[in-house]
């Protein structure tokens, strides 16, 4: 990854925050020169050592992970324009913030009491907004032991870890303070985001 000084988001507790809150991640694997690239929701294991997701069996890219040369994990946060017009100064170009956390690391498939465990926590974790929430149990054994067929879980060790979070760090105080103003009169969820974490910088 690309990380200018001024960019760096390197804090390990910060970045496992940031996996749980934007868990929904881009996983790139090379095997034998080819690259392979899919998208599942990870979680964290209880001691931060791993990320736990799975695929369906009919996915192949579940068949490269173990015997993987190398394998990433992006997990994207918020992202926003940053227009030269918020500036104070006619100098700056067009650009554009974002954040987002990078694993590697070595994988393993599940065992089914593991593949379990995923999917009920899995379940909890999404259906925690709603008024009455999912739980596996719902599920009859037959549908359970068909679903447990249909999907392969795997771990992924976590062997190294970065962060990249453009927040303009690298401008002067009336131009940030400029970036966060214009960033208040955005709708989109993105700017609005982005204005959080800029707020987080400043403070």
């Amino acid at each position: 990854m690309y990380q200018p000084r001024h960019f760096k988001f390197d804090d390990r507790q910060s970045q496992l925050a940031f996996i749980r809150q934007y868990g929904f991640g881009q996983i790139t694997s090379c095997y034998q020169g080819k690259l392979e690239v899919n998208h599942a929701p990870f979680l964290l294991s209880e001691d931060n050592t791993e990320l736990l997701a799975h695929f369906a069996r009919q996915n192949q890219h579940w068949k490269l992970l173990e015997k993987a040369d190398d394998i990433n994990v992006c997990f994207n946060g918020p992202n926003a324009y940053i227009t030269p017009n918020w500036y104070t100064n006619n100098s700056n170009v067009p650009t554009w913030n974002f954040i987002n956390v990078q694993v590697s690391g070595k994988c393993t498939l599940m065992n089914e009491a593991e593949l379990i465990d995923l999917l009920d926590k899995l379940s909890q974790k999404h259906e925690a907004r709603f008024e009455q929430p999912w739980t596996i149990d719902k599920l009859s054994e037959k549908q359970l032991s068909a679903m447990l067929k249909a999907i392969v879980g795997f771990k992924i060790s976590i062997e190294t870890i970065e962060g990249k979070a453009k927040l303009s760090q690298n401008k002067k105080a009336q131009d940030f303070d400029g970036l966060l103003n214009g960033l208040s009169t955005q709708e989109d969820d993105g700017s609005i985001q982005i204005y959080q974490w800029m707020k987080k910088v400043r403070a």
